[in-house]
């Protein structure tokens, strides 16, 4: 794959902030990247269509899911390449979860130094895509669209919190991080901690189906097929881009199924009539008063969430 190369970097990023200079020191030896930083939301359509105009082929992304989501979602909001380039993920964040299904995996200097070594290579990119497609999220209808690759209610959200609050503050931003946020997330709700096993309402439409309401105690959809740490908490073998798993207030065998639903073993526990759910779909509406975590962002909801699936993207995997 010919041509020039972009890359955008957010230097604010989780990883970024102790590593980024040393990162920029070393993509100045490659001519071939055209390097741009972002400082705010502001900056990224003006380098997009920089980047554009110079006939970028490869787009890399330095930056957490939360700058990948931004980035990406401007890129298919005012399309400024007549061909979408293909997209390559580097773990700047501090979750990264997009990066590690999608992107490159490693430390963020092994990361850099593989793309480097690529982009000065034959490029090769045989059996190294993977297309995914976004999470277009509409919230209450009179706000502007979001986008993201996976969004979390319920329990979800209390783990945030927790993280940000007990775990990032003290400089833990790894998938060591966010797995000590699940494991006490888990165990808050085995223990029926109040913090963490809280009854959300969601009314779940998938397409054009009847409305279910449920009383919600996990939430994940995504269009990722691998989550952090590794989990892989889907199992429906529907047509759809967006994957959806919901556990219900009082699921039984809680621990037992959660564990084995996140390592990818599909429980015979996890069905319908024991509280779990799995759907895959194009299209999804959530009827909801509370929060929800689109690509670590919280975000509120007074009414609706409604969640569709983007255009895929071809993603370079290294």
């Amino acid at each position: 794959m010919a041509g020039p190369i972009g890359l955008i970097s957010n230097p604010s990023s989780g990883h970024n902030r102790d590593q980024f200079e040393g990162i920029r020191s070393r993509i100045e030896g490659y001519p071939s990247i055209h390097h741009r930083i972002t400082h705010c939301t502001a900056d990224i359509r003006p380098v997009l269509q920089e980047l554009a105009d110079l006939n970028v082929r490869v787009l890399a992304i330095n930056g957490g899911d939360g700058t990948v989501a931004a980035i990406l979602g401007a890129l298919l909001e005012s399309k400024p390449f007549v061909t979408p380039p293909l997209i390559a993920l580097l773990p700047g964040g501090t979750a990264n979860m997009s990066a590690g299904d999608v992107g490159l995996r490693g430390s963020l200097n092994k990361a850099v130094t593989d793309f480097c070594r690529w982009s000065e290579g034959n490029r090769e990119t045989a059996n190294k895509i993977a297309q995914r497609a976004m999470l277009r999220v509409v919230i209450d209808t009179d706000q502007p669209e979001r986008y993201g690759m996976f969004l979390g209610g319920g329990a979800v959200i209390h783990g945030t919190e927790y993280a940000h609050k007990e775990i990032h503050s003290r400089g833990l931003r790894d998938d060591f991080s966010l797995a000590l946020g699940t494991l006490r997330t888990v165990w808050g709700v085995v223990r029926d901690d109040p913090e963490f096993n809280q009854q959300v309402d969601i009314t779940l439409s998938l397409e054009d189906s009847d409305p279910t309401q449920y009383s919600t105690l996990i939430l994940a959809v995504s269009t990722l097929q691998r989550l952090a740490f590794g989990m892989r908490p889907f199992w429906s073998t529907e047509p759809g881009a967006i994957r959806l798993t919901l556990m219900e207030q009082g699921c039984t065998r809680f621990a037992r199924t959660f564990f084995s639903i996140v390592r990818g073993r599909h429980s015979r526990n996890a069905m319908p009539a024991s509280g779990y759910h799995s759907h895959n779909t194009n299209r999804v509406t959530l009827k909801m008063e509370g929060k929800i975590n689109l690509d670590g962002e919280l975000l509120q909801v007074a009414q609706a969430a409604t969640i569709s699936a983007s255009e895929p993207l071809a993603f370079l995997r290294l």
